[in-house]
């Protein structure tokens, strides 16, 4: 066996999905095993504060960086546990970090965590920096799994799009007889989630109550998609909470005169007019499959599915639908990449980030 294990806390910062894999050579992909670790409010908290510019933000980075470790290193040793595994059945553990800033145009992207500590805590090699190597040959260093979603969620016929909705969404395309390629399509739950925390007091829209109760402005999104020029972009291109949080609404003031519900329907319309307008730049009707937090608001799904079906698209569902869960396949696909690394095998992300050359993503902190 080839063991793997793959760590994810994306822009959502909601906590960090653990999957446990297989890789064995000319075996089919195996996800063994999964677990989530939930952020504190305090940990969000910090989270949220380290993605803007603030007072002594290097000395509260270096400890959140400790804490992500910490973290993750019990997320590590709870799936050891579990599966009566010992640190040297694993071959590395494939850590993402915490993006705190991903600024690409200025030649980086910043994802904290303590990996030297993880390495030291779980006795296992750790790989991570999977998008510092991209961007230094001209990518965008995101996003990084539509390779992966190529090997594990393509058809031999049918054109499929995968899109996953975090913080931010993404989609990989996914064409028979083409190269794969992806990109960011703008917001996700971001903007949902910092709604919900400031009228709601709570993470998210749970199951979008609150939009499905209210009544989209379609006036004010088609002002927005209109006047933020990250959604006229050609691929590859690639955002962040950078652009899409709170103070981005603040161009906009007449969102100011609606009511919550409608405010939430707005916002919610925002990110899915935005996915489906993204998958229609390929002009190829094809089968759409969501992972991520946002494939368990059913009201955002419906309207994905309500607006990919007048686009001649289908969605399908999740992509539990072929076969891995929605909530863990991008630990799955950072587990991968991970695999990647260990066997120097070069990834082609030219398509999909713009990056000059085929090209082994990650950086090494051996165990002690």
């Amino acid at each position: 066996m080839a063991l793997y294990i793959g760590l994810m806390s994306g822009t959502s910062a909601d906590g960090i999905d653990a999957a446990l894999a297989d890789f064995t050579p000319g075996k089919k992909i195996q996800m063994l095993d999964t677990s989530f670790t939930a952020w504190t409010e305090e940990d969000r908290s910090t989270i949220s504060s380290l993605c803007t510019p603030g007072d002594n933000e290097l000395h509260r980075a270096g400890l959140f960086s400790c804490r992500y470790a910490e973290t993750a290193a019990g997320a590590v040793l709870k799936l050891l546990q579990k599966n009566d595994l010992t640190p040297g059945d694993i071959t590395a553990v494939a850590s993402h970090g915490q993006t705190v800033r991903h600024e690409p145009q200025n030649g980086f992207s910043v994802q904290i965590g303590n990996h030297a500590m993880l390495a030291a805590i779980t006795g296992i090699d750790v790989v991570c920096d999977f998008r510092s190597a991209d961007i230094a040959l001209g990518g965008q260093g995101a996003p990084l799994v539509p390779a992966f979603h190529q090997e594990i969620c393509a058809h031999p016929d049918i054109p499929r799009y995968v899109v996953n909705i975090g913080g931010i969404a993404n989609v990989s395309v996914l064409i028979p007889g083409t190269t794969v390629t992806g990109f960011d399509t703008g917001p996700g739950n971001t903007i949902i989630d910092a709604l919900a925390r400031k009228y709601l007091n709570q993470y998210s829209d749970f199951d979008g109550k609150t939009a499905a109760s209210g009544k989209p402005a379609e006036e004010i999104i088609n002002r927005m998609i209109a006047e933020t020029p990250y959604f006229m972009e050609p691929a590859p291109k690639s955002t962040g909470r950078e652009l899409f949080n709170l103070d981005y609404l603040e161009a906009f003031p007449d969102l100011k005169s609606l009511s919550i519900s409608d405010l939430f329907a707005t916002v919610t319309e925002l990110t899915a007019r935005t996915i489906v307008d993204g998958i229609g730049m390929y002009r190829t009707p094809g089968e759409i499959y969501v992972c991520g937090g946002g494939s368990h608001n059913p009201h955002l799904m419906k309207r994905i599915s309500e607006l990919a079906h007048n686009a001649g698209h289908l969605l399908t569902g999740t992509t539990n639908d072929i076969g891995v869960d929605p909530d863990y396949l991008e630990a799955l696909a950072f587990a991968w990449l991970g695999y990647k690394f260990i066997n120097k095998e070069q990834i082609d992300m030219r398509e999909i980030t713009g990056t000059s050359a085929k090209e082994i993503l990650g950086a090494l902190y051996p165990h002690p």
